[in-house]
């Protein structure tokens, strides 16, 4: 008869496995419709909801202490920040175009003499 905590782990990794399948199959489906500016709120908050199943069972989160888990917090925040301030870095950049040098037409080149 096999172990109870094998027996709740394997239940555990079968019901991540199948949510995570889930959630794919529904940011492919989200990507077939015309949702306008939420299509990437969906589809953001199904990369989350992904992203919160990895960390919390397969890193392991759900069972580290309470430093590993600030650690973890931390490291989401300024990873936020990170992503915050490119976002007003790309908002705020003015569009300058590069200057475009005119095409010139190339000298036609010298046949080299055959060796005889």
């Amino acid at each position: 008869m096999p172990d109870r905590r094998f027996l709740h782990t394997a239940v555990t990794l079968g019901v991540a496995w199948i949510a995570l399948l889930l959630l794919m199959f529904m940011s492919l489906g989200s990507s077939y419709l015309d949702l306008g500016p939420w299509n990437m709120v969906g589809g953001l908050a199904i990369a989350t909801l992904k992203a919160a199943i990895v960390a919390w069972l397969f890193m392991r989160l759900r069972e580290s202490g309470p430093l590993i888990r600030l650690v973890a917090v931390a490291g989401l925040g300024l990873w936020s920040i990170q992503i915050a301030l490119s976002g007003v870095d790309y908002a705020t950049r003015t569009v300058t175009p590069a200057a475009v040098q005119s095409p010139q037409q190339l000298p036609p080149l010298q046949a080299a003499p055959q060796p005889h």
